[in-house]
Formats: C-alpha cells, sequence, structure tokens
C-alpha cells in the first residue's frame, strides 16, 4: 500500500531511517504514517523480525530513539520545537502488543469495578502506562494514576464509589 503524504517530520523520519537501516546492512522496506502527534514507521523487517524483537525489543528501541532524536533536532517549524513521537514497529509486533495491552486493562478495570478495589498493574514503561491511561480514561467507573519511580513505575486503576468518589486503597492487587 502507499503511503499517506509525510509532513516535514514524517520525511525527515523516513530519510534517516533509511539512511541508518542502510549503513546497518538491513535492507527493509518502511511504511509509514502520520498524525497530528506522532509518526508510525512499520519496518517490513523479514529475516531481521527476531533480531529486531530479541531481548525486549532492545535493538527495535535503540533504533527508535536515535532516528526520533535526529529527526526532532533536525525539523523546524515556525511556531520553534517540534514535538511529535515516533513509534517505531517490526511487521506490526508492537501494534499486536498494543491492543492486548489494551484489552487486558479493560479487563483489570471491569474487575476493580466489580470488587470495588484498587487494582494494579505491573511496572510498565512510560509508553505502556500511556496505553492504559488514554484506554481507561473512556471508561466509566474508573480512574487511573501512575504510582512508584523510575522502572517500578505503574498504573493504578481505582473505581469509582457510587456517589462519584474513588474507592479508599485497600492495599490493591499486584496482578497482570
Amino acid at each position: 500500500a502507499a503511503d499517506a503524504p509525510l509532513g516535514p517530520f514524517g520525511e525527515k523520519v523516513r530519510e534517516i531511517l533509511e539512511g541508518v537501516l542502510t549503513r546497518m546492512g538491513f535492507g527493509m522496506k518502511v511504511v509509514l504514517s502520520e498524525t497530528a502527534d506522532e509518526v508510525v514507521a512499520d519496518l517490513q523487517s523479514g529475516v531481521y523480525h527476531d533480531a529486531l524483537l530479541a531481548r525486549e525489543l532492545e535493538l527495535l528501541d535503540a533504533i527508535e530513539h536515535l532516528v526520533e532524536k535526529a529527526a526532532t533536532g533536525q525539523t523546524t517549524v515556525p511556531e520553534g520545537t517540534y514535538r511529535k513521537k515516533l513509534h517505531l514497529d517490526s511487521q506490526g509486533h508492537r501494534a499486536k502488543a498494543d491492543v492486548d495491552l489494551a484489552q487486558a486493562a479493560k479487563h483489570m478495570a471491569e474487575r476493580a469495578i466489580a470488587e470495588q478495589r484498587v487494582m494494579k498493574l505491573g511496572p510498565l514503561d512510560p509508553r505502556a502506562r500511556r496505553i492504559v491511561h488514554l484506554t481507561l480514561r473512556e471508561m466509566t467507573g474508573v480512574v487511573t494514576k501512575s504510582e512508584g519511580e523510575g522502572v517500578f513505575r505503574r498504573v493504578c486503576v481505582i473505581p469509582k464509589a457510587a456517589n462519584g468518589a474513588e474507592a479508599a486503597d485497600d492495599g490493591g492487587n499486584d496482578e497482570g
């Protein structure tokens, strides 16, 4: 499928990402899409897929970080600093994981409401916490908040009482 037209940040991401992949010797097609706040680059990685996903996506994350920093530093807009996120994927792996995480968050919220107690998801990276917060923001009956520091930061799913107040934290649950 043909890529949709890209803005200045998307074009800079394409240029830098293709350069990085070429220099690494990774011959693969990149499918890019851009919204108002992000660029998604899905690598059609073929034989390199397993290498990109190894060690908890270490290589994919490193390339994403490098390309995002370089593209942000080289993209200028009239308003000043350019703030867009890059999400790098390999054959839709992260997209599927995001859907699975959103479904797990909804299930956790349903449990929190049914049991009227605070539920806590295990430590999550910033991107995963954002997915949980955005997924549950639309759900009536619960609110979310993050707690903890650094790599131990987690999301609490808090049921709202019938009067709209948040339920007291009774120790919660470390499942999920």
